[in-house]
């Protein structure tokens, strides 16, 4: 109940929402997107239909959602976030993703951010390859491009307070397979896809 009460709460501040999502099949799946503001793992999450949701875990930074109680218990009791260290191995020198291939393995859906950071102006960085490595590992794993617009607007890189705008999120096609395409060359066409949702929204204005 808190989890559908919070995603209306966020729907409703941010004005952004999915009807549905084409490719979706109840299989787990990887949806990456843009990051320019501490809202996006929560956006995204929120903006899914219910179905999808309940299966998707929003894959966050450990330092900053465990912070406090609040952050804790949203990141772990809401919306069952995956926790990953943004610098170094993790303690036990397992990979820096295991948290994350365990999800998956468990049939959930995760939420990710390719490029590693928040961008401080809106810019799309380039893409780490963490992405790559989940590609890797699970060959058929279907990945959706997501774009987020105004997001770091209504909570820049800094703030506390969210600002009072609408936010814009377009889910894209899943990526197709390529058979053979090397790390660099799958890092760049899933950047463009992303990349290719934020130069139509920014026509649209």
């Amino acid at each position: 109940m808190m989890a559908d009460v919070l995603a209306v709460l966020v729907r409703l501040a941010t004005g952004v929402s999915v009807g549905q999502v084409g490719g979706w099949t109840g299989k787990p799946c990887v949806f990456f997107a843009n990051h320019g503001s501490n809202l996006d793992a929560l956006v995204i999450w929120a903006a899914l239909p219910g179905e999808i949701r309940e299966q998707t875990s929003p894959v966050a930074a450990l330092d900053y959602w465990t912070k406090n109680r609040i952050r804790r218990w949203i990141s772990g009791k809401v919306f069952n976030a995956v926790l990953l260290q943004r610098k170094g191995r993790p303690a036990d020198r397992s990979h820096p993703l295991q948290a994350v291939f365990d999800m998956l393995d468990k049939g959930r859906s995760i939420i990710i951010f390719p490029e590693g950071t928040r961008s401080p102006e809106g810019k799309l960085l380039a893409f780490k390859p963490g992405i790559f490595h989940l590609k890797e590992r699970y060959p058929d794993l279907v990945m959706i491009p997501v774009s987020l617009q105004n997001l770091n607007r209504i909570l820049p890189k800094g703030q506390w307070v969210p600002v009072p705008l609408i936010g814009r999120i377009t889910v894209h096609p899943p990526l197709e397979n390529v058979a053979g395409e090397g790390r660099q060359e799958f890092l760049m066409r899933a950047r463009s896809a992303v990349a290719s949702g934020l130069q139509r929204n920014q026509c649209d204005e």
